[in-house]
């Protein structure tokens, strides 16, 4: 494994340049950093995007999708993203192997649970906050990669 893409909504928590969710835009941070303990390369775009600082908006799809292409691993948090869903559908199509971080209070397409028939797809549910015991679930099973 040398490679880790991270999918997450990202837009969504903009106002300009502002990332406006500090809980999330910190726990993303702490994901990133858990990942490249793993492996010596993680793509995220709001890292990338320095969480909105430095927005690639016209070339930001053409260079996910060769992000992608080079990615071992493709980790999700799908929560409402429709450009998540296009992750996905890059990643099912390529035969990438898939950990969703899916919220038992979301109610998720059948599309993003069927994903087990396409491709190897892990998932990894929480209830209630992105927190510290997702990122150690999360640790747990990247340690049996």
């Amino acid at each position: 494994m040398r490679k880790i893409f991270i999918a997450c909504a990202f837009s969504k928590y903009l106002d300009g340049t502002c990332f406006k969710d500090d809980e999330f835009a910190s726990f993303l941070h702490r994901l990133y950093q858990l990942c490249k303990t793993y492996v010596p390369e993680v793509f995220l775009a709001a890292e990338r995007e320095k969480y909105g600082k430095n927005l690639l908006e016209d070339a930001c799809t053409e260079l996910d999708f060769e992000e992608m292409k080079t990615s071992d691993i493709v980790i999700a948090i799908p929560d409402d993203s429709k450009g998540v869903a296009i992750e996905l559908g890059w990643a099912s199509w390529m035969q990438k192997e898939l950990i969703l971080i899916l919220n038992l209070n979301q109610r998720y397409t059948p599309l993003i649970s069927g994903l087990r028939d396409i491709t190897e797809t892990t998932i990894l549910s929480y209830e209630g906050d992105l927190d510290e015991t997702v990122l150690l679930h999360l640790a747990e099973l990247l340690s049996r990669k």
